[in-house]
């Protein structure tokens, strides 16, 4: 059934634009040693000092040539090139390359000069001093380290390449003075690679966040309890859950702890992350209409709460604000409504603070793999699966389906998620095949 007071609620779309344009990044920065800056945002333009790679290297075991000399190589005319010596990684070839001439080459070493393209040594014949064929050979690719195996004096060459030919080129990745990380990236093992490449030791990046963590009702047993729950008691799943997100999104949670549905505990709570120097709290439960749903008064009462209530589903009772100056995002007590409005509204804040350039969650065109229903009259993002699905013409399309029950306490359907559905409000119905929308969870906002 559609919510009648829909008019009042903000969506989803607004309020994330108008949470993350509400805080600013840190201004505080460390130098790190590269293998630290995971999960952490360059707050410096990272630029190649020289060309990477630093040479014209062969991509593949075989032979370095002139592409000239090959040009009229085929199944029936063959071209015969006399082998010259061997460059191995890490060597350098003692001369040019002449015309008519070959070098043994591997993965990886640098192309000798004049040649300029490199044929796989399965893709020619190799003979002998005495004009043999050498059978099996030179697929065992010996001989040049010393074993028995009989070195190659002369390949015949049955196919024709042209310049550049399995060669990677000097500078192809990244050219001496050029742009390779802008400030405002965040940091994965790719970026670690690519800094070690570059011969980078350490980099600047934003400090690392502290964000506070706090449960709050009077339903949560201890996370300490063991054995049966006393009648009426919850495990607080929401806490260690949303910690585990913060560490994710590269931050450092700081527990909080739990506090029941009291003011002057959550008020306490709070205190205690503004003391404790966080630089966002996030809160789950007491942010509804009930008798004892406390945060936001308690944080109108110290600061002022700008946006409530959002057009959501899971998440609908949802708090934005700033106490004592410290973003505030107060999240529902169900467990999955928690997580959900976590990675829609405070994830991209949260990247927003640590300088990160791009801050909304990725979002790719999917279709409907089974009817997708809609009567909550909210926006709704449905916990689910997306797979890549192959037509016969070899065309890939996205293709969702939710994860079973959506009900806002069941942990399990997220558990079995790798994307959120999004269904507007104004849509009641997806038939199956028809085109939506997914959100891609813990995946980085690249584009």
């Amino acid at each position: 059934m559609a919510d009648e007071n829909r008019p009042g609620r903000m969506p989803v779309d607004e309020a994330r634009a108008r949470i993350v344009a509400a805080v600013e990044p840190v201004d505080a920065h460390e130098r790190v040693p590269i293998i630290q800056s995971v999960g952490r945002v360059l707050v410096e333009d990272v630029a190649a000092t020289g060309d990477v790679p630093p040479f014209d290297y062969s991509a593949m075991d075989g032979y370095a040539v002139r592409a000239a000399d090959v040009r009229a190589a085929t199944d029936r005319g063959v071209v015969r090139l006399r082998v010259v010596g061997r460059v191995g990684a890490g060597e350098v070839a003692n001369r040019p390359c002449g015309p008519g001439e070959a070098w043994r080459i591997v993965t990886g070493a640098p192309i000798p000069p004049e040649a300029d393209a490199v044929i796989p040594y399965e893709m020619v014949r190799a003979v002998s001093r005495d004009g043999r064929v050498l059978e099996g050979h030179p697929r065992g690719f010996g001989g040049w380290d010393g074993s028995e195996t009989e070195v190659e004096a002369a390949i015949d060459v049955t196919i024709s390449v042209v310049a550049g030919d399995d060669v990677r080129s000097r500078g192809e990745d990244h050219r001496a003075g050029s742009v390779a990380m802008r400030a405002g990236t965040r940091v994965r093992p790719v970026e670690v690679a690519v800094l070690a490449s570059l011969g980078r030791e350490w980099v600047w990046v934003t400090r690392r966040l502290r964000v506070g963590v706090l449960s709050t009702g009077d339903e949560l047993a201890g996370r300490d309890h063991a054995g049966p729950l006393p009648p009426g008691a919850i495990r607080d799943a929401n806490g260690p859950g949303l910690m585990a997100m913060v560490t994710r999104d590269g931050a450092m949670p700081v527990d909080l702890g739990q506090a029941p549905d009291d003011p002057e505990a959550i008020r306490a709570a709070f205190l205690r992350g503004v003391e404790d120097g966080c630089d966002a709290i996030v809160s789950s439960g007491g942010v509804s209409m009930g008798d004892r749903d406390m945060v936001r008064h308690v944080v109108g009462g110290e600061g002022e709460v700008s946006i409530w209530r959002v057009d959501l589903r899971p998440g609908k009772p949802f708090a934005f604000g700033r106490f004592r100056g410290v973003p505030l995002f107060g999240l529902p007590g169900n467990p999955v409504s928690a997580l959900v409005t976590y990675d829609l509204l405070v994830a991209p804040a949260l990247r927003r603070l640590q300088g990160e350039t791009l801050t909304n969650p990725v979002e790719v065109p999917a279709v409907a793999a089974v009817r997708l229903a809609n009567d909550s009259g909210r926006e709704q993002f449905m916990r689910g699966i997306v797979r890549a699905v192959q037509a016969p013409d070899g065309a890939i399309t996205w293709h969702a389906s939710p994860t079973g029950s959506q009900g806002s306490g069941l942990l399990s359907s997220l558990a079995r998620a790798n994307c959120l559905i999004r269904v507007p409000a104004t849509v009641t119905e997806v038939p199956a095949g028809g085109a939506l929308r997914v959100t891609l969870t813990g995946v980085a906002p690249l584009w």
